[in-house]
This record gives C-alpha cells, structure tokens and sequence, in this order.
C-alpha cells in the first residue's frame, strides 16, 4: 500500500489542482470549449513540437556529454534521449535519470553517472531560469510578485553556484558525484547552457504555437516574456508531468487573450486548451519513446 500510494499520490495532487481550477470555470463554457476546438490542428502541432524538441535536446545532450568526456555519438544520443521521454511522462528529473542508467550499463561507476545527470539537469534548469528573467527584464513585468522574487532568488542561488565551480573546495570537488560538476568548469558550463538554449526555446515557443493552433492569439512579446513561467511551473516535482501547475499557469496568465464575450468563458477556453493539449503532449512523448526504445537497446548491443 506503501508503495501504491508513493505511485498514486503525485497524480492525485495534479488531479486535485485541476478540480480546484475547474471549480472556478462553468462546465458549458468548458464542455463547449473542447467540442468545437481545433483538435486535429493541435494534434498535429504538438506532434510536430515533440519531434523538433527532441532533436534539440539530443544535441544539447550530446555537447553535454562530450564537455564530461563522454563521447557518445549523435545517433545513440537520440536512441537513448528519446527512449527516456517514456519515464519523462512520470517526472522530469525521472527521465534524466534514465540517461545515468544508460551510462551505468556502459560501465561508468553509479555516482559519476549520476553526477553527469545532475550536470545535464543543472544546466537545462539554468537556462530555462537565464532565458525566463532575461524576458522578464525585457518585457517590463511587474517586480514584487511572487514569480519575480522567485527569479531573482534562482539567480542569485546559481551565482553562488558558478562561484562554487571557480572555486573548487576540496571536499566537495573530490567527490566522485559532484566531480563532474567541477569537472566541467566555468567554460563547460557556459557551453552547455549555450547548446541547451535551442531546446529550451523550442520548449518555451511549442506552448504558443499550440496556443496559436487552438485560436488563441497570444502576442509573441506576451508568449516570449511570460510563457517561460509557465515551463518553470510545469517543471515543479509536484506532479507527473506538470499536470495541474500547467494549466493553472495557462489559465492564469492568458485567459485574457481569448477571444471570448465573458470572464468564464476565456477562461474555460484556456482550460480547455491546457486539459487537451497535455493529454496530447504526453500521447507524443509515449510514441517518440515507444520508437526509440528499440534502437536504445539495440545501442547497448553495439556499444558494450
């Protein structure tokens, strides 16, 4: 019971967060929102996103690796990324650390595979948390809010991070799961978040061109300074996936966009839009997965 509950407890909580959005909209607006949407448009969009995404992150992999010394080549890389989207699907962090399984079964010692993975999140992370205040600084947005402070904290934390890096205490660099971290220095960091910014950006924009697809005219300068908040909260290790913290974030921030008579019912549009697209965006992941296993396996044959 212990056991199911750790499995089920994430997906009630992101279950839950919906209910208490979905309490706030009238069910017609919403129900109406789903039948007449663009279904078939959408779908084809999300699943055009999902393959582009992957492309960008098996790059922003494979510099990653390689600035670890870790020469995996560009076909294995996307083999193995793309089979990871299946445990993506339970959490992000999960699925980066099915790239630390694969170099375990490359014979790499547990910790160091570990410590590249965490290099891997950790430079992910510090772009989207660069890419995210830098459009917020651009854009103008109001200081004293609760994202603002949160961006301002993050800097400040990854600061203090490089300082670290350049630093190289003793007792922590000879670590054996934190040594690729110092490993890389201050130079492969910055070439890391460099390769990911690509796959960040396809991240931020895939978001707006769904939008776009499901008639939803956000402006770009609107989608550019304030959708990369919305990643940032579907990327919270609260929920599967970002299964509620994403539609809550949609509806927060653009139910104003709709073109819609009423409060209620932009904001059942927006709903309708978050509820269907995620359910999209994971049926894309589960297929890209799906395909790749077996050439992942396959790179295990060939590179023992």
């Amino acid at each position: 019971m212990k056991q199911l509950w750790r499995r089920l407890w994430p997906w009630l909580l992101g279950v839950a967060i919906l209910v208490a959005i979905a309490r706030r909209v009238p069910f017609a607006a919403f129900q109406s929102a789903i039948h007449d949407g663009p279904h078939l448009r959408l779908f084809a969009v999300d699943m055009l996103v999902i393959v582009a995404v992957l492309f960008a992150d098996t790059f922003a992999t494979w510099v990653a690796l390689r600035v670890n010394a870790t020469p995996w080549t560009g076909p294995r890389v996307l083999a193995v990324r793309g089979a990871t989207y299946i445990l993506s699907l339970l959490n992000y962090a999960v699925g980066q650390g099915g790239i630390a399984y694969y170099l375990h079964k490359d014979g790499m010692p547990t910790p160091r595979a570990a410590g590249i993975t965490l290099f891997t999140m950790g430079t992910t992370l510090a772009t989207l948390l660069l890419l995210t205040t830098a459009t917020w600084l651009i854009g103008g947005q109001a200081t004293g809010t609760l994202m603002w402070w949160t961006l301002v904290g993050g800097c400040v934390a990854f600061a203090l991070y490089l300082v670290a890096i350049a630093i190289r205490p003793a007792s922590l660099a000879r670590r054996e799961l934190l040594a690729p971290l110092f490993d890389t220095g201050l130079g492969g960091h910055a070439l890391a978040i460099a390769a990911r910014l690509p796959h960040v950006a396809l991240i931020v924009l895939g978001h707006w061109f769904a939008m776009i697809a499901w008639n939803i005219h956000v402006p770009f300068y609107a989608a550019a300074t304030v959708m990369p908040a919305v990643v940032i909260a579907g990327v919270i290790p609260i929920s599967p996936a970002g299964l509620g913290t994403t539609q809550a974030a949609l509806v927060y921030f653009f139910s104003d966009f709709v073109a819609a008579p009423t409060a209620d019912a932009r904001a059942g549009a927006v709903l309708a839009f978050s509820i269907v697209h995620f359910v999209y965006a994971l049926v894309g992941q589960l297929a890209v997965g799906l395909l790749c296993l077996p050439l992942a396996r396959r790179s295990e044959r060939t590179h023992p």
